[in-house]
């Protein structure tokens, strides 16, 4: 292989691994969102539940304390998960997510381009290549404070072999599905679903 073919070579495979951390990155901003707003319909629907059924049946009545009996233990729950939120950060997740996507995303696109079709001149293409992964490796040190699980990055190359119909290197499989497989590379990273609703990845 010549150098450029090489460096073709590399711009792909960075291209595929920028679009598998997009992947991973927006399924736990997903993941965030939606308990975000769980959290915010129980901060509104309990209150207004109450206030709704103490002004249609008066202070006094049975249903209003079956009302109240029923908003404290999901009032409990909400303050229990806000202060799990609170502690481990989920609002700094959710805005780092939501930035890793885009820029994952910005990335895999350039090298894909920059694969496709890259400059004719060899000393202009590899100084594109190199502000790209520059970039791309500035992203991925950042990552490392967000603890991604080797699962994720399972699931993240998976989704990009798919998206990309590329062969996987450990089962010698191009995916054809998003199904967790028992491959060391691209597989192995099924979840009861309890552990999805209460943990990202």
């Amino acid at each position: 292989m010549t150098k450029e073919e090489i460096l073709r070579q590399e711009a792909w495979n960075n291209s595929i691994q920028s679009f598998g951390k997009s992947y991973i990155f927006s399924k736990r901003a997903q993941f965030y969102s939606n308990w975000n707003r769980f959290l915010a319909v129980l901060g509104i629907v309990v209150p207004l539940t109450i206030g709704a059924t103490a002004s249609g049946y008066g202070f006094n009545s049975e249903i209003l304390k079956n009302t109240i009996a029923i908003s404290i233990p999901l009032s409990i729950i909400q303050l229990i998960i806000s202060a799990f939120a609170l502690v481990n950060n989920w609002n700094d997740y959710l805005s780092y997510s939501l930035e890793a996507v885009n820029d994952y995303n910005a990335l895999s696109d350039s090298f894909k381009k920059l694969g496709k079709n890259p400059p004719s001149d060899y000393t202009e293409f590899f100084h594109q290549f190199e502000i790209l992964e520059t970039k791309m490796n500035s992203r991925t040190e950042n990552d490392s404070k967000y603890n991604l699980k080797e699962r994720e990055l399972r699931k993240g190359m998976r989704y990009s072999l798919r998206e990309f119909q590329r062969q996987c290197v450990g089962c010698k499989e191009t995916p054809k599905s998003i199904e967790s497989t028992n491959c060391d590379v691209c597989g192995k990273f099924s979840r009861k679903l309890i552990y999805k609703i209460l943990f990202h990845g």
